[in-house]
């Protein structure tokens, strides 16, 4: 199943290689985003035998960050834990006397995160996942391979979807319009949003989607699609989580839909949005945002610019807490202040006198500085991500 998923790479990305590299050149990658978003979301999908979609075959952050990492040979329950991001968000917000929404995520709102085995070879291979790892690699250059991929899942109790979707969808119909799966606690839970980042091009592709039933699907910042739905850009609405309808799907993307080995549920999900770069051709901060992941903060959310935060200190210590600075998530360019103290004014390049590093990049994955063991000390203390 693994090989399905590069296959698809692959095919995304043959164009790069059949013809000479000019002006010209296709990248499917940075010139066609949400098509190459709807081909990975079908892979990661793919059916991997009983309920198991293929991303639930990888590996979680458990599986990584322990003292003897092993890629899981067999499908486990969904081990599932509350978001991450929006506490420390909504944290850092109140702090910085910003306005929250009125509602929170519910209690029924759990996440997940994994990895596929290029991921997580790149990570066990270079020992980053473990602090000794991290202080060895400080100041190092790391780039993932181009074939490994990641995701953050989200999952809410079944018996809570109706309340959730504000009664639009009946408990008997879950089962028929979502993908469900059983959780380690022996529950039933409903899939209702995903991130997928895909390392295509070097500072990765970024794509968030959500069930179409979220009620707050397009709220804040609205939805696009330019590819798979034919509504491409959908308006947000005045009134928070009053839903939206369904993202009607173009004959291309129905095509690839009836070719897919999955399960049938995931057709009600849509594109919220994908993202190619921190700003536009204009300058504007570009944002990204899912109404479940990063509820919360959904008007100050870019994907790129938060990941571009994950660094590590020589000490292999996380040196920030997922982008906040008690202002909200972080909008626009890496900024070099994040990663090098310098005695001059910008403009800050390469090699200029008075730079010194204090950070080193952990090539946009944040669970590399978060969850990282800390083999330093005996007996080795869990992960701050163990059972994750």
């Amino acid at each position: 199943m693994r090989g399905s998923v590069r296959a698809a790479l692959v095919c995304a990305l043959s164009l790069l290689s059949s013809v000479p590299v000019t002006a010209q050149t296709p990248n499917p990658a940075m010139n066609a985003p949400d098509q190459l978003a709807w081909q990975f979301f079908i892979q990661v999908n793919t059916s991997a035998g009983g309920s198991n979609a293929l991303f639930e075959t990888w590996a979680s952050d458990t599986d990584t960050f322990n003292p003897a990492p092993q890629f899981p040979t067999t499908a486990a329950p969904l081990a599932l834990h509350p978001p991450v991001v929006p506490g420390q968000g909504r944290l850092a917000l109140q702090r910085g006397g910003r306005l929250l929404p009125a509602v929170p995520p519910g209690p029924g709102v759990l996440e997940e995160s994994r990895r596929n085995k290029e991921s997580f070879d790149f990570i066990v291979q270079n020992n980053l996942f473990r602090i000794s790892g991290l202080r060895a690699a400080f100041g190092k250059t790391l780039s993932f391979p181009v074939a490994a991929m990641e995701v953050k899942a989200n999952w809410q109790l079944v018996t809570d979807i109706p309340a959730f979707t504000n009664g639009r969808v009946a408990l008997a119909d879950v089962p028929k319009l979502y993908h469900v799966n059983t959780g380690a606690d022996g529950k039933q839970y409903a899939f209702v949003s995903m991130h997928i980042i895909s390392k295509a091009v070097p500072n990765w592709t970024w794509a968030t989607f959500e069930h179409k039933f979220n009620p707050g699907r397009c709220d804040i910042i609205g939805c696009k699609d330019l590819f798979g739905a034919l509504t491409s850009v959908v308006q947000p609405n005045r009134t928070p989580n009053q839903g939206y309808p369904d993202c009607a799907k173009t004959p291309a993307l129905q095509a690839m839909i009836s070719a897919a080995n999955w399960d049938p549920a995931f057709a009600n999900y849509c594109l919220k949005g994908s993202q190619t770069d921190f700003t536009d051709a204009s300058g504007l901060d570009i944002r990204v945002g899912n109404s479940v992941t990063e509820n919360g903060f959904v008007d100050q959310s870019s994907c790129m610019t938060c990941h571009g935060r994950a660094a590590f200190d020589r000490s292999g210590n996380a040196t920030s807490q997922a982008g906040f600075d008690d202002n909200g998530a972080p909008l626009g360019p890496i900024q070099a202040n994040w990663y090098w103290n310098f005695n001059s004014q910008p403009p800050i390049f390469e090699g200029m006198s008075g730079l010194t590093q204090i950070g080193t990049s952990a090539d946009f994955v944040w669970s590399i500085p978060f969850c990282a063991i800390d083999d330093t000390q005996n007996p080795i203390p869990p992960s701050n991500c163990s059972g994750k």
